[in-house]
């Protein structure tokens, strides 16, 4: 009787292992990640697949982060981004975007993070940068309140811009960022926001847009908002009918064939 029950443990812990094994080998999310060198947008919500690259068991910022690098970085995360075990914090960052200088921060769905070993899912949001400040740390994170938008060409866009702050008591709080100009693909557009952090501009043109902002009273961590515009209803119908007709054509050219 004892061989029997020590089979059976024996062949539950190997069936363990391997479902253990399979579930590490299948673990994945999709990530958008965003990365500031210095106030530069370097990458806009790059799209990557996260896998367990630590092997810790579980998808964390630090996965995300190599991913990152090894999809938009020149050279791939082995010239672009490191990790280490800090003896008081931690996994710690040791390079980002190939900077070494060790001023790094990061928020995961605009909310501060602990550590690099804090686990994303799929859908999430990744924003790591360098410092601008390397001594007093003053540079302000900010984000829209929409990821990403879409839009009909010309129609109006609105934005609202805050920060992530800290009350008396150091709380966490958000505030609105009052006279940032909106930036559509680096460009300046001209329209800031206003006291409550509000703004609206319009684009034109087609197709993905990176809409960010810069301010000239303080340093800002750029903010992310990608915005699809359309060609509204015009260009609708329009390609509707061209549509029709082509089927037509390609109708009638079927029958003489």
């Amino acid at each position: 009787m004892k061989k029997v029950f020590s089979f059976i443990l024996t062949l539950l812990v190997i069936i363990s292992c391997i479902s253990i094994t399979a579930f590490a080998e299948n673990l994945s999310a999709t990530v958008y990640v965003s990365v500031a060198d210095k106030g530069t947008l370097v990458a806009a919500q790059v799209n990557v697949t996260v896998t367990d690259i630590d092997g810790d068991g579980t998808l964390t910022v630090n996965d995300a982060l190599y991913a990152a690098h090894e999809a938009a970085y020149s050279g791939g995360a082995k010239a672009g981004y490191n990790y280490y075990t800090h003896k008081n914090y931690g996994l710690s960052i040791g390079k980002l975007w190939g900077d070494t200088s060790g001023n790094f921060g990061y928020y995961l769905n605009n909310s501060s993070c602990w550590s690099l070993a804090d686990t994303v899912k799929n859908g999430d949001y990744l924003n790591a940068f360098v410092y601008s400040d390397s001594k007093k740390y003053s540079d302000k994170y900010c984000f829209f309140g929409s990821y990403s938008v879409s839009a009909d060409s010309g129609s109006d866009i609105e934005l609202i811009l805050n920060s992530a702050g800290y009350d008396v008591n150091w709380n966490p709080v958000t505030l609105p960022v009052a006279g940032a100009e909106i930036t559509v693909d680096g460009m300046a557009t001209g329209v800031k926001t206003d006291v409550n952090g509000k703004a609206t501009i319009q684009i034109s043109s087609t197709g993905k847009h990176i809409i960010s902002a810069v301010s000239s009273t303080e340093t800002l961590v750029p903010p992310v908002c990608t915005v699809q515009i359309s060609g509204g209803i015009f260009a609708s119908i329009i390609s509707a009918i061209t549509s029709f007709f082509s089927m037509i054509i390609n109708f009638l050219l079927s029958l003489f064939a």
